[in-house]
């Protein structure tokens, strides 16, 4: 990268001295012998600038200070120098303590100022790959967050997840486990006036019933044993954002009137207080289960389910909408291609087909750990009338069967490490794999050897 670099300086001869050494190092330079002639290059040429090199003390009332300044609104991470004579150098320090990168005194040491630009031009070199990882981070997250489809279904499902979202009220999303329920809720977080607000998931099945109430509104510091500090809980870590409750349905019913009364008066009681906290948060439930049925069952409140059913979105289960499983393994085996740092390697027409024909009862998340799979062994296995990892169901259910009382337990597990071996074309690594043993384990059953 040829770095550009803007001198201002009102001494002609020093500056055209500066201009000359830096050409000859390869630099690109702009000059200015006024503050006012370097803001009108600054506000040109910013996007293209590496750094700044400015005389401290100059003619019109427009210094080296004003300069500093100027640059760090259009550019934060743009350095500047500061250059000064002797007896300024107070006031360059000063200058230091406001953003400059470094100062150098008159007459200028050339040596030194070389040594100073590429300081400079190596900071700004890492500020610009943190920038740069920053962006791909940004760009992973949105790309993990992102809504694969094609399919009539689900394109009517996102336009009412876009209707939702210009609404501040609870809603409910509905469907089978690994749909990808919170991909939507977070759809609606962005589509919302509480986008970029935070997005926090809390798990209602993930956490024992006694524990819901602390961990869900908080707690004060001494309300029960091991409560050594105040604790916000979900609600608090959310406001002003979105709380996206899953798997309401296994909240304990003790617990649901106090997550009504929040909904409603948009207020909660942390576990150990006296006064209530009022609550800016927006909440977004999700289900698997069918609650109606529930309330039938007496497991979960009418109210609540009539307070959070106000706008209800159901998501389909892939095997709804089977056109959109090519382009979600498209978007995996690119992603796990990546990740796994393996030629990304799309799935020909019959592997493709097994990917579209089958049922997949655990959704997109199965369909996600499938492709994964694949993507790691595709590379061992090229041919593509082998059987895929994860994929054909049927063959992986024929590798071995018999009858109890026929052998003793040492006996079939032998057989069955046998005809794993077998499935697998005698690769020991995977055979592990598949029965979750260890390749240590396989060699003592096969040897008969169990004291290694």
């Amino acid at each position: 990268m040829k770095h550009r670099i803007l001198l201002i300086d009102d001494e002609a001869a020093l500056l055209g001295t500066m201009r000359q050494i830096l050409e000859k190092q390869g630099y690109d330079i702009l000059t200015a012998q006024s503050g006012i002639e370097a803001m009108g290059i600054l506000k040109r040429e910013i996007e293209s600038l590496s750094l700044v090199l400015t005389d401290l003390l100059m003619p019109g009332g427009f210094d080296g200070i004003d300069l500093m300044e100027a640059v760090h609104e259009l550019d934060a991470d743009i350095p500047v120098i500061v250059i000064t004579a002797y007896g300024n150098v107070e006031t360059a320090v000063k200058a230091m303590q406001k953003g400059a990168f470094n100062f150098l005194t008159k007459p200028v040491n050339y040596k030194v100022l070389l040594q100073q630009i590429e300081k400079a031009a190596e900071t700004l070199s890492l500020r610009e790959e943190n920038k740069r990882l920053r962006r791909e981070i940004e760009s992973l997250q949105e790309d993990r967050y992102r809504i694969v489809h094609v399919s009539e279904k689900m394109r009517r499902l996102m336009e009412s997840a876009a209707e939702v979202a210009r609404t501040d009220d609870t809603a409910l999303i509905t469907g089978e486990s690994g749909t990808g329920k919170e991909l939507i809720a977070r759809y609606i977080l962005n589509e919302s006036p509480r986008a970029r607000r935070p997005f926090v998931a809390f798990n209602a099945a993930a956490v024992h019933p006694n524990l819901i109430e602390s961990e869900l509104f908080g707690f004060k510091k001494g309300a029960f044993t091991g409560a050594d500090r105040n604790s916000p809980g979900y609600v608090g870590a959310a406001e002003g954002g979105t709380l996206f409750i899953d798997e309401i349905g296994e909240m304990p019913l003790a617990l649901q009137p106090k997550l009504l009364r929040f909904m409603q008066e948009r207020e909660y009681l942390p576990v150990g207080a006296s006064t209530p906290v009022r609550s800016d948060v927006r909440v977004i439930a999700a289900t698997n289960k069918d609650l109606e049925k529930e309330i039938v069952k007496e497991r979960f409140r009418q109210d609540l389910y009539y307070r959070i059913s106000r706008f209800t979105l159901r998501v389909p289960s892939l095997r709804e909408r089977r056109e959109d499983i090519p382009p979600l393994v498209k978007f995996f085996v690119d992603r796990f291609s990546a990740q796994y740092k393996k030629p990304s390697r799309q799935p020909d027409e019959a592997t493709l087909a097994r990917f579209i024909e089958r049922d997949w009862p655990g959704n997109i998340r199965e369909l996600e750990h499938a492709v994964a799979r694949w993507v790691l062994t595709a590379g061992e296995r090229p041919e593509p009338e082998e059987p895929v990892p994860g994929i054909d169901g049927a063959a992986a259910q024929t590798i071995y069967s018999f009858r109890l009382g026929e052998r003793n337990m040492k006996e079939i597990e032998k057989e069955v490490i046998q005809a794993t071996l077998r499935f697998t074309g005698g690769n020991k690594a995977k055979t592990a794999q598949l029965l979750d043993i260890s390749e240590r384990t396989i060699y003592r059953k096969m040897t008969g050897d169990e004291e290694l």
